[in-house]
């Protein structure tokens, strides 16, 4: 597998579909308003929640399986049949709640819930074995179709009159679309469950699911806590800020998708060095991105949020300064997460999962109580942190982590002085529409870039990034 043009087919396709969604999110955020957004996002919670433990970490250890070689055609018929069995108790859970679901959405769709469960742990599957085939350049395709089904079909509801059920509907067609997509993709026969293999899957995925907990409790245990004790508008408005720094994500989370398949190879075979090299050389790419993306919302939060959504979600100004700061960390770490389950050691990042899960529970039980939306940022930040430095700690116990300090100060100072001139634009022009909004970030984009080519450990990271995308 050739990890430089996988991870640029991943990003690709990640870009494409991210700023698609993004734009979608944008008309959405418009013509619903911050209240029927709310209740679509507590509708994706609960549905990332219960994927929880209704997947049971069998689509990663799938993965992890299929990557080692050993049977493929009966590891992928004992997940199919492992996966139903397990969804089978939370499908007739729903139902039977449904009632008390409709009550915290805000609205009648604990039905659409169960379509949406099915639909997205099967179609999540199918990418799982591309990955675990090491194709992961050709998940690209059916994650892109994904996200371009679900913002047009959902646009067209929304258009001719919808509610929050359009997007919905979106949702569903998106999923429905990748499943097809990657079932005809995958090269995996069906062969024969097994004992030995269902053994097999839950030896991995009874950590790895501890892990994908701490995840989907990282992303959306604040919106869900929200919504307990605040509106379905303050969860909207939060979760738009949420969104806005995700974006920054797509590097780092596409290098971190194409690396684990491969550290779990070289792992098998021992091949520590060849993984060292490669955490050392993953790092600073990744946060390539991310740090001057958090300089930039510090100088222009309110205008991003105002301008490109509406003036009710500038209340989230804070809240996205918080977040994006978080998300510099996060790049790191998700390089960091994925490498040491790459390693076989989910039972680590479970352990650092439980910790941080806690403690972010906690936090955000208290500080959303007391400090509303910015309380709820701040407890994401500090238990992500804690999540992080243990990630860290638990892969340094295997692999020496070589972090790119010069490279990575190139990066700040390069952000720093593109800070400089949006803080001097800001203050001399006047931002009153998305033109110029647009306008001005180009230009920041173009004075980063500028410096990274001048300031010379950050001209290497990037001379790095484009060769590989060329090469």
């Amino acid at each position: 597998m050739n990890l430089a043009r996988s991870s640029i087919r991943v990003f690709a396709a990640r870009a494409a579909s991210s700023l698609i969604a993004f734009l979608g999110i944008t008309f959405f955020a418009r013509e619903l308003g911050s209240h029927q957004m709310g209740v679509f996002f507590l509708f994706q919670a609960m549905l990332g929640m219960i994927a929880i433990p209704a997947d049971f970490g069998i689509n990663s250890g799938v993965t992890k399986r299929l990557s080692e070689g050993e049977s493929p055609g009966s590891v992928l018929s004992t997940a199919i049949l492992l996966k139903c069995l397990l969804l089978l108790p939370f499908v007739a859970g729903i139902v039977v709640f449904r009632s008390l679901i409709n009550d915290y959405l805000g609205a009648d769709l604990a039905l659409l819930l169960v379509v949406a469960l099915v639909l997205q742990e099967s179609a999540k599957l199918t990418i799982q074995v591309l990955e675990g085939e090491l194709r992961v350049g050709e998940t690209a395709g059916p994650v892109f179709a994904r996200k371009l089904v679900y913002v047009g079909v959902g646009a067209v509801f929304v258009f001719r009159g919808a509610d929050v059920r359009g997007i919905i509907f979106g949702l569903l067609a998106g999923l429905v679309v990748m499943l097809a997509w990657g079932a005809r993709k995958s090269s995996t026969a069906l062969g024969l469950p097994s004992i030995r293999y269902a053994r097999s899957l839950f030896d991995y995925s009874k950590y790895a699911v501890v892990s994908s907990i701490g995840g989907y409790f990282y992303s959306w245990m604040d919106v869900a806590i929200i919504g307990l004790f605040l509106t379905q508008s303050d969860v909207g408005v939060y979760e738009i800020a949420w969104r806005v720094t995700t974006v920054v994500m797509l590097f780092s989370s596409s290098i971190a998708t194409t690396i684990f398949p491969q550290v779990s190879q070289w792992d098998a075979g021992d091949a520590t060095e060849r993984i060292e090299s490669l955490l050392s050389e993953a790092i600073s790419p990744a946060l390539f991105v991310a740090i001057p993306a958090f300089f930039g919302v510090v100088i222009l939060s309110k205008e991003i949020l105002g301008l490109v959504f509406g003036a009710e979600y500038t209340a989230g100004w804070l809240v996205l300064i918080i977040l994006m700061g978080e998300k510099v960390i996060q790049s790191v770490h998700i390089i960091l997460g994925r490498s040491l389950q790459g390693i076989n050691r989910p039972d680590l990042a479970a352990k650092a999962g439980v910790i941080s899960m806690v403690l972010n529970f906690a936090l955000n039980v208290v500080l959303v109580f007391e400090y509303g939306l910015i309380g709820a940022a701040v407890a994401t930040v500090l238990s992500f942190i804690v999540n992080s430095i243990l990630h860290a700690y638990y892969l340094s116990m295997f692999v020496s982590i070589r972090i790119p300090y010069m490279r990575i100060g190139g990066c700040v100072a390069a952000s720093f002085a593109m800070a400089i001139f949006l803080y001097i634009v800001e203050s001399t022009v006047l931002i009153s529409s998305l033109p110029i909004l647009l306008l001005i970030i180009g230009l920041g984009m173009v004075v980063y870039a500028g410096f990274a080519l001048i300031i010379p450990p950050s001209r290497g990271v990037f001379l790095d990034i484009f060769r590989r995308a060329v090469g």
